[in-house]
């Protein structure tokens, strides 16, 4: 019988942590919205995004974003601060701040709003 309980305990305990925290699975989310091909994928249904072709150019790369901190406002909603960057040979690297707000959408987070100030 204790056998019995201290093997449940510990599927149960092997479980738990097998699961993705929030942070985690907001970080996974900003990392493939890296990828162009993703991206669709990743963001809620009336999503409202800083267009990003503002930003384009000869020899500069797209703008490639990097968690810097999360805050969970309720279970469902996070605010995201975030590092835009970008890659040229003219301009080396450009850095600005960006902002997301991600939705849990069924179990899954989602980009439902991201900001990035044009650089100056």
């Amino acid at each position: 019988m204790r056998a019995a309980l201290c093997l449940f305990l510990f599927l149960a305990a092997f479980t738990l942590s097998a699961q993705p925290t929030d942070d985690e699975a907001i970080r996974k989310v900003i990392v493939a919205f890296n990828d162009l091909k993703e991206r669709p994928h990743l963001l809620a249904d009336d999503a409202d995004l800083t267009p990003l072709a503002r930003f384009g150019g000869q020899e500069v790369s797209q703008v490639y974003f990097e968690v810097r901190s999360i805050k969970l406002l309720n279970p469902e909603t996070a605010f995201v601060d975030a590092t835009a960057s970008q890659f040229g040979s003219m301009i080396m690297r450009r850095s600005m701040p960006a902002y997301f707000i991600l939705r849990k959408v069924d179990g899954t987070w989602k980009v439902a709003v991201m900001r990035v100030p044009h650089p100056n």
